[in-house]
């Protein structure tokens, strides 16, 4: 994919019709959604302006929902380089060879064939402890005792609360994939950077995870996940400090 003014490129191997790879990517990317009136409803402070004002535009993926329940479990305790490696391996390994023209890559494996890998593999493969849990949610899509596409058509709470029913699966991680992929703007990963903003711009004090998640609730609302995102990625690129300075 490629933007060149206001139209987006894109070349893809897939056998769609170019109506259906649209509406997979503006699904996808989030499109249908009306971004423009939720950055204004979240834009209430001086913190969350110079963050949409850096990135305005940024949107959050709609990303396939086994495919973002897995790479969550693969993130606990784990930094961003060694979890797109254990991923690349995964891919690699069990995953679908795909091409276009001279690229070749691999899709994501599927629940059957890490369930067939079996627990032992997937150690191999580098995902230490959280081997057993990724192959247990794997055998249970496999067996059909669970559908992740189910998800999709349940409330934001009952979505995050048969997803934390997996070991492996807590709160975090739950809301990761409750707005990475299941659509629920309202859901709040709390992670150590988040935690870090709420309590550095917001409470001036160091806070429990329960009264973060009330305050942000409260004040942001609704569209809470996205202005999340906008402070985190404003944090994690530019840097804490500099929102600090728009305080003044």
């Amino acid at each position: 994919m490629r933007q060149e003014n206001q139209t987006l490129i894109v070349e893809s191997s897939a056998d769609e019709a170019e109506d259906q790879l649209e509406a997979f990517l503006r699904h996808y990317l989030d499109l249908n959604r009306d971004l423009a009136a939720i950055l204004d409803a979240v834009d209430i402070d001086p913190f969350i302006h110079r963050s949409i004002e850096t990135f305005r535009g940024m949107r959050i993926l709609n990303q396939e929902v086994w495919e973002c329940l897995a790479s969550f479990i693969l993130s606990q305790n784990n930094n961003v380089p060694r979890i797109k490696g254990i991923i690349r391996t995964i891919s690699t390994r069990f995953g679908e060879k795909i091409a276009l023209d001279d690229l070749v890559d691999y899709s994501f494996p599927t629940p059957q064939s890490l369930a067939d890998a079996g627990v032992e593999t997937l150690y191999d493969c580098g995902l230490g402890y959280r081997a057993p849990y990724l192959w247990t949610v794997s055998s249970t899509i496999a067996a059909g005792k669970f559908d992740p596409e189910g998800l999709k058509s349940r409330p934001y709470a009952e979505a995050k609360q048969e997803l934390m029913g997996f070991k492996g699966i807590g709160e975090k991680v739950a809301d990761c994939i409750c707005l990475f992929s299941l659509g629920h703007v309202q859901a709040l990963p709390i992670d150590v950077w988040v935690k870090r903003i709420i309590e550095q711009l917001y409470l001036k004090r160091e806070a429990s995870i329960r009264e973060i998640r009330r305050f942000a609730e409260d004040y942001f609302g609704e569209h809470l996940g996205y202005a999340q995102q906008y402070l985190f990625h404003y944090a994690r690129t530019v840097g804490l400090e500099n929102l600090l300075e728009s305080e003044g």
